[in-house]
């Protein structure tokens, strides 16, 4: 009888050692998957990015890019008033493409873009909505990048 119960304190011992190294060898945290990389920017969508952000500046939008629901809800003295905000950012020196935003129930076709519009005088974010024909269903600018409701 001792010897099975050594036997089986043999047996423990074995276990315990093979399942306990691979623990006891890992003293960091498993590494954080890598980010999956920003697909490329659409040179169309940087063209109408940079075009809307220089007309918002000037204060002068044209209508005919924007979507009939847009164009109805973007009055004269809310292009003014961006237009004085934008305009103090100084000359538009550079974008950076951010990637697509992910936004729950949009309609299809419809895409949402971020960049970073870089002035002699500061950086705003752009948001730039496109409906499934190209036209601009929406456009924000912030101060800082839109992060999801946890």
């Amino acid at each position: 009888m001792s010897r099975s119960i050594a036997l089986y304190v043999g047996c423990a011992a074995l276990a315990l050692a093979l399942f306990a190294t691979p623990a006891q060898a890992r003293r960091h945290a498993p590494p954080t998957p890598s980010p999956s990389p920003v697909p490329p920017a659409d040179p169309a969508v940087t063209q109408m990015a940079r075009r809307q952000f220089v007309m918002w500046q000037a204060g002068r939008i044209d209508r005919a890019e924007y979507t009939a629901q847009l164009s109805a809800q973007t009055d004269d003295q809310k292009v003014q008033q961006a237009s004085v905000q934008l305009g103090s950012l100084g000359a538009l020196t550079g974008m950076n493409y951010l990637g697509p935003l992910s936004i729950p129930n949009l309609p299809p076709g419809v895409n949402v873009y971020l960049y970073q519009m870089l002035c002699s005088d500061g950086s705003i974010y752009e948001q730039l909505v496109l409906d499934p024909t190209g036209k601009v269903a929406g456009i924000i600018f912030r101060d800082t990048i839109p992060t999801p409701a946890p």
